[in-house]
């Protein structure tokens, strides 16, 4: 969208350019207003030299330069040879080099040189034929096919300029550039429009909404203060798929009159994105003279609209800033109000937060960690560490769980908590998988010295990971090619597995057949849906740790672990039980349940594989604790 409304831009300028080309036409002042038109056209082409031939209708195909800058070419003669012959019957034609075109074997070139890049343009001069060609300096890039379409435009007034040059000039020419640029003035009106406004709403878009804030600081001076709301509309995606993107469309519509219809005069609102707006207050003496308003915005947005038929209850979450306490120019205060915007959203939607030192603080935190997460990921600063998984009725490990943690460049060791929210906001958190796979893969040799190949490593994977065929399928493929797929048990979510169609449909099969094994992780803290485990081929169920904590006393959580260890059992799946710490809760699975499997802080807090293999006798005594 923003490369669109910046080709409009491009556009309006163009025009404008072209409208001061024909106004050289029309000076009859002007000695020579062709003179006029290359200075128009010079920006746009980038030009060093131009000049326009047209037939001297002699036997042997001539053409004569009739306007030329320099003008020293003017009155010089050249052969109009095959390729000039297919420019002047219409085609128009780009070379990166002349050297090779007879029509420039016997001309007195002057400051021109064969090597320049050239674009060739056919165009009339009164009743004879012509062209006209724009030379770049040698070296310079050649025209493209945008400065050809351009280049079409004005062909036109070119004509005109020629015949500008007959000081009996005819009225009805006179009249038909009039004409033309009465109709250039309006394309130019119309493209200035679609290239600032947004098409939907018809309200300023971000690249008009930024030059009003700029000039609005401009023109502040030292009286009064100017504020920037940034307002997103609550739960807008929800609108689009329960009802259409048709009712979206209106919806948005209807917001952007509302909010017209909440500022004062002077002020300005517009659409910058998606169901995103900005709103410039312009100006106020103080702070209690913009509550108001914002008091009205924040009403208006939350009364039901009626959109196509339809009462669509909603409302709008608004963050401000002000100037210049928030920020000094339009890209500090957009991000402040953005930020605003968020606390506001995340306090109570449809309310309003006004932008203060410790969001900025906050933010700058942010902006700091992501740019080091960004970093972290470029140079795979990622490693596993490994919690064993016990057999209790023997005290062997018979697995690892691999979790990720993040070793920044001054060798701190920072845990999930700090980061995977914000790699999975970033989109980083696939890379960051990647690179624990690797990582956890790679730690075999080592763990199989110290403990044997029966082991296994479980490997976590996110919802939104599993419920993504794509990145799901890549990850299964890895784990094949690594050799050791069957060594893998994959942890998964409750909720993810019941709300990821694709994962049972499509990623499961590939699983079963590399040997890999699912675990279904912190069983009963998602849908605790029993039935739901009817439909899935999982091989391990993991009771969550809020069950296991202090179970000898609790009766209703030894209710829930002995209904979750007959499922499991009656399906076929291994239970394990999460978060052991204490031995008490050792002692009741051992004596109460006939769960074999557990993992937690009463056997080992999670490792590095090079501190872990050192410790690898302690886990075969008899309740062996590693702290």
């Amino acid at each position: 969208m923003q490369r669109q409304i910046d080709r409009l831009r491009t556009e309006v300028v163009h025009a404008e350019q072209l409208t001061s080309a024909l106004e050289a036409l029309l000076c009859r002042d002007e000695v020579d207003p062709f003179s006029g038109v290359f200075k128009a056209l010079e920006p746009i082409f980038g030009f060093s030299h131009a000049v326009v031939l047209v037939e001297l209708g002699d036997v042997d195909c001539h053409l004569e330069c009739v306007a030329s800058q320099p003008a020293e070419l003017i009155d010089s003669r050249w052969c109009a040879g095959r390729f000039f012959q297919k420019v002047l019957d219409g085609r128009a034609a780009v070379t990166f080099s002349n050297e090779n075109l007879v029509e420039w074997l016997d001309v007195d070139l002057g400051t021109i040189s064969k090597s320049q890049p050239a674009l060739y343009l056919p165009m009339r001069v009164r009743d004879r034929r012509g062209l006209m060609m724009l030379l770049r300096p040698v070296g310079d890039a050649g025209f493209d096919r945008d400065h050809v379409a351009l280049a079409r435009k004005f062909a036109l007034l070119a004509s005109h300029a020629f015949a500008a040059r007959d000081a009996n000039q005819s009225v009805a020419e006179s009249q038909r550039l009039l004409s033309l640029a009465n109709k250039l003035q309006e394309s130019q009106q119309a493209l200035a429009h679609r290239a600032n406004h947004d098409q939907l709403t018809e309200l300023p878009n971000r690249t008009c909404m930024q030059e009003l804030v700029e000039a609005a600081i401009k023109n502040r001076g030292d009286n009064g203060m100017i504020a920037l709301a940034f307002v997103d509309l609550d739960n807008f995606k929800q609108v689009n798929d329960l009802y259409s993107h048709a009712v979206g469309d209106a919806l948005l519509k209807s917001v952007a009159g509302r909010l017209r219809a909440s500022i004062r005069k002077c002020d300005h609102v517009g659409r910058i994105s998606g169901d995103e707006f900005l709103i410039l207050f312009d100006t106020f003496d103080d702070v209690s003279d913009l509550q108001p308003i914002a008091a009205r915005i924040e009403s208006q947005m939350k009364r039901p609209f009626l959109v196509e038929g339809i009462e669509v209850v909603s409302s709008a979450s608004m963050g401000i800033a002000l100037y210049p306490e928030h920020g000094s120019d339009y890209e500090a205060l957009r991000r402040n109000a953005d930020i605003a915007m968020y606390r506001a959203k995340s306090a109570a939607k449809g309310t309003t937060a006004y932008f203060d030192d410790v969001m900025g603080m906050v933010a700058a935190a942010r902006l700091e960690i992501e740019q080091q997460l960004r970093v972290a990921v470029r140079e795979r600063q990622f490693r596993c560490v490994f919690q064993p998984k016990i057999d209790i009725r023997t005290m062997r490990v018979t697995g690892f769980e691999a979790l990720a943690r993040w070793t920044d460049c001054d060798g701190r060791v920072r845990n999930p908590s700090e980061f995977i929210e914000i790699a999975g906001e970033l989109g980083l958190i696939n890379d960051i998988a990647t690179i624990i796979v690797a990582d956890a893969i790679a730690s075999f040799p080592a763990l199989d010295n110290a403990f044997g190949s029966q082991t296994r490593i479980s490997i976590n994977v996110s919802a939104r990971q599993a419920s993504s065929p794509t990145f799901m399928t890549e990850f299964a493929d890895r784990l094949a090619a690594s050799g050791q797929s069957q060594r893998i048990i994959l942890e998964v979510t409750e909720d993810a597995i019941v709300a990821a169609g694709p994962f049972q449909s499509l990623v499961l099969p590939q699983l079963r057949r590399m040997g890999t094994k699912v675990s279904i992780d912190d069983f009963g803290t998602g849908y605790s849906s029993l039935s739901a485990l009817a439909d899935i081929t999982a091989d391990e169920i993991k009771v969550d740790r809020s069950f296991i904590l202090s179970i000898q006393d609790r009766p209703r959580s030894q209710s829930i672990l002995k209904a979750i260890e007959s499922l499991g059992n009656t399906l076929g799946m291994s239970v394990v039980a999460e978060g052991v710490e204490t031995e008490d809760e050792l002692n009741y699975l051992l004596d109460q349940t006939s769960i074999q499997t557990v993992q937690g802080y009463l056997f080992s807090r999670p490792l590095f594989v090079n501190e872990l293999v050192k410790l690898a006798g302690t886990f075969l005594t008899s309740r062996g604790k590693v702290a």
